[in-house]
């Protein structure tokens, strides 16, 4: 008995992709929030501070670096807003069964890619990027 664990864990459970959502959702929830936020801070204080912050502001956005991170700030909104939907329709009870668990796990990170590649292809075809 004493080389049993106390509750189940990593080696007992099966990796699924109903894991990798879970873990999914709370790195881009982390992610959003300190990124996300920083981000947020950073371009208010451009819009309040004048039009030469905003410029440096939009310089950095624009950049290869700038478009790295907002890009994966849309990816993980999406991806955390998916999952959320996700959990949401578990928490009223429903899609609990195998095989509707399993097809949700995986399709909702697929949506919140096409989800992200549609809006920046819209943003490129709009207007050719940020600035």
């Amino acid at each position: 008995m004493a080389q049993r664990p106390l509750s189940p864990h990593l080696q007992i459970w099966r990796w699924g992709p109903h894991m990798l959502v879970s873990i999914l959702h709370r790195a881009t929830g982390d992610g959003l929030a300190l990124v996300g936020l920083a981000v947020l801070v950073w371009w208010l204080g451009a819009l309040a501070s004048g039009p030469e912050a905003y410029e440096t502001f939009v310089w950095a956005a624009a950049s290869p670096i700038g478009y790295i991170v907002m890009i994966g700030l849309t990816w993980a909104f999406f991806t955390h807003l998916m999952s959320g939907l996700r959990h949401f329709v578990l928490d009223i009870g429903a899609g609990y069964e195998l095989d509707t668990n399993r097809f949700w796990s995986i399709l909702s990170p697929l949506i919140a890619i096409v989800l992200t590649v549609a809006v920046w292809t819209y943003i490129f075809v709009r207007d050719g990027g940020l600035g």
